[in-house]
């Protein structure tokens, strides 16, 4: 008897000390955070810069150049119809036409005063006191109505994107309102040079058409605006936050999902970037549970707390 009860009590001990080896030995489940995957709807944006502009502008041309006499109007002044924007003065402009061709001077003979043609409000005034106007670009801009719109450079980069129709966001320093929400009314068939900040960039101008009861007395014309035009919306995404994304040497990318008390690796095909995460759109369900910082766990599967 005694020796089965040695055998026994033996046996329990080496059994006692298998076990307690596994639970000294046994990695621990690793804590780790995690965020639940969630369906939203985002929008990809482009910003675009400008100024606010009267809605209806009337622009007064001179056929010849000429020089200025004296300028009646300044930026801001309501005319009427028929009142004169500026004199001009005729010996000098003669002197200066003289120059260039005899045929030329003979036709500003007789033009004293350049009018108003419509009544409004000076948007514009490109001409000055004993300075030659330019003929190929408008001398005064008359507003005749109150109404105004949004003038954009849209940057050649984003011209794939941005189209007619557009939902956008207007936003100025000195505007009443955070916001003014519009859409992008007008596109240029053609393209020019324009400077954007210290580099001059090829633009396209476009027109951003206020909505109705949007404009109030602040969007001053002339003010400058930013537009956020929103370019596309997705309905029911699903985004996977950065934090969530790690990447192997050979920059295939992936993550963990968490279940039932195990985060196993996933590899996902990421389709475009949002500021707050990027776009998948197989791999991953909504009501999924990702690991934060999944860099600090390897293998398939990790049984983590």
């Amino acid at each position: 008897m005694r020796k089965y009860a040695l055998l026994t009590l033996t046996t329990l001990f080496i059994l006692g000390s298998l076990v307690g080896a596994y639970v000294l030995t046994r990695e621990k489940p690793k804590r780790v955070q995690t965020v639940t995957v969630t369906p939203q709807t985002i929008c990809r944006t482009v910003e675009c810069t400008g100024r606010v502009e009267a809605a209806e502008s009337h622009e007064v041309f001179v056929p010849l150049p000429c020089v200025a006499g004296a300028v009646s109007v300044e930026v801001g002044q309501t005319v009427n119809g028929g009142d004169v924007l500026f004199f001009v003065d005729n010996e000098a402009t003669q002197a200066v036409l003289s120059q260039w061709s005899d045929a030329v001077s003979g036709t500003v003979e007789g033009v004293e005063t350049v009018v108003a043609p419509v009544s409004g409000v000076v948007t514009q005034l490109n001409v000055q006191e004993g300075e030659l106007t330019d003929h190929t670009k408008p001398c005064v801009v008359i507003a005749p109505g109150t109404e105004v719109c949004v003038a954009v450079a849209v940057r050649e980069k984003h011209l794939r994107d941005v189209k007619v129709g557009q939902r956008v966001e207007v936003r100025g320093v000195g505007f009443a309102r955070d916001s003014y929400g519009g859409v992008l009314s007008a596109l240029a068939n053609d393209a020019h040079q324009q400077y954007i900040g210290s580099v001059s960039e090829t633009v396209v101008d476009a027109v951003i058409t206020l909505n109705d009861g949007e404009a109030d007395s602040s969007l001053r014309v002339g003010l400058g605006a930013t537009a956020t035009v929103t370019v596309e919306t997705v309905e029911e995404a699903l985004l996977i936050p950065y934090e969530c994304i790690a990447q192997t040497e050979d920059g295939e990318e992936y993550i963990y999902v968490v279940e039932n008390g195990k985060a196993r690796r996933r590899v996902v095909k990421p389709t475009a970037e949002y500021a707050s995460g990027v776009l998948v759109v197989s791999g991953i369900s909504a009501g999924e549970r990702l690991v934060l910082e999944p860099e600090a766990l390897s293998g398939d599967e990790v049984e983590v707390a």
